[in-house]
């Protein structure tokens, strides 16, 4: 009878375990299953016990508590629970600058987010409701950004006007459209009071590295830095676009090396004037751009044009650009 007994108890507690095991498993196929759909998106939205975050890529995570009020009456858990997925997706694409198609409802165990940066969402407190701080979201994304969506993003608020100067019709809209197409800016076109041989750049609000890529995208080489103009403008910057037909600028060439011709090669194709060999030696080991303060982009340009990394401001030059070859 003992036996029959043990016999039953060790079939139950072998029963039992069986159960068990296929629960577990059952949780593990589930939870498993769960992170190969989750995996198979790239941004979702993804709906936890407490909180939901938001996940863009391997890039950026963001959570965000279920407190938070979406409008004066209805807080984002509300939503979760009568499961109006759609409206809170609806919420976050009109909060958020960059949009979410999918999500996903976390049902067991937890999902690890294989992103680079995770972040809270900032809260701010009104009436004793927590809401979005709308005003902080910006920031969040400055790391999601490549440098070049960045500056994409940012030369879109950018406006040049842009004055041509060289009698040439339609010259200055021809180089609005290529910016615009180059940079993604804005422009205005317009031709100048009269024609002039020089090129002007006047810097109202624009950093130096955005002046310098509209520098490098036009076809003039002779910008000349414009401090004291008095053109009425609400553009960040304006370029005057000059003939260049006559030489402005003594462009001297100093090295004894092969560099040195290497560079003054370079230059004529381009179409450099004033151009100058000069064999004397330098003392500099490395190649070198000197300039006067206001030739800063004309020296920028033959920089960039040749190779050269070093640029040196020297105020006792005077319309004139000075290349020291490196021996």
């Amino acid at each position: 009878m003992n036996y029959k007994k043990k016999l039953s108890r060790i079939k139950y507690v072998l029963g039992g375990a069986i159960l068990l095991t296929v629960f577990i498993c059952s949780l593990i196929f589930i939870t498993l299953r769960d992170n190969r759909e989750t995996d198979k998106m790239t941004r979702y939205m993804l709906v936890g016990k407490e909180n939901i975050f938001l996940v863009y890529e391997d890039k950026l995570a963001i959570e965000i508590p279920f407190e938070i009020q979406l409008d004066k009456e209805k807080t984002l858990g509300e939503l979760v629970d009568v499961k109006n997925y759609k409206e809170i997706l609806n919420n976050i694409n009109y909060i958020f600058p960059e949009k979410i198609k999918d999500y996903k409802v976390l049902k067991y165990g937890e999902v690890e987010l294989p992103v680079k940066t995770s972040t809270k969402i900032p809260e701010v407190v009104v009436e004793d409701k927590r809401y979005i701080l709308t005003s902080s979201i910006e920031k969040i994304f400055e790391n999601f950004y490549s440098s070049d969506e960045k500056a994409s993003i940012e030369n879109a608020k950018v406006v040049v006007d842009i004055l041509n100067a060289n009698g040439k019709a339609g010259y200055a809209r021809k180089t609005g459209n290529k910016l615009q197409k180059d940079l993604g800016v804005k422009y205005s076109a317009a031709n100048y009071e009269t024609n002039i041989n020089e090129s002007y750049v006047i810097i109202n609000d624009l950093n130096q590295k955005q002046t310098e890529d509209i520098i490098m995208s036009v076809d003039e080489k002779y910008f000349k830095i414009k401090e004291d103009a008095t053109i009425p403008t609400l553009a960040n910057v304006v370029i005057v676009l000059g003939k260049e037909e006559k030489k402005i600028y003594d462009i001297d060439v100093v090295g004894v090396s092969e560099k040195a011709a290497e560079y003054m090669q370079t230059l004529d194709k381009e179409g450099y004037l004033g151009l100058r060999r000069v064999k004397n030696k330098v003392s500099e080991k490395e190649s070198q751009v000197s300039y006067n303060k206001e030739d800063y982009f004309v020296a920028y340009k033959i920089a960039k044009k040749l190779g050269i990394e070093n640029l040196k401001e020297d105020k006792n030059l005077k319309n004139k650009i000075v290349i020291s070859t490196g021996e």
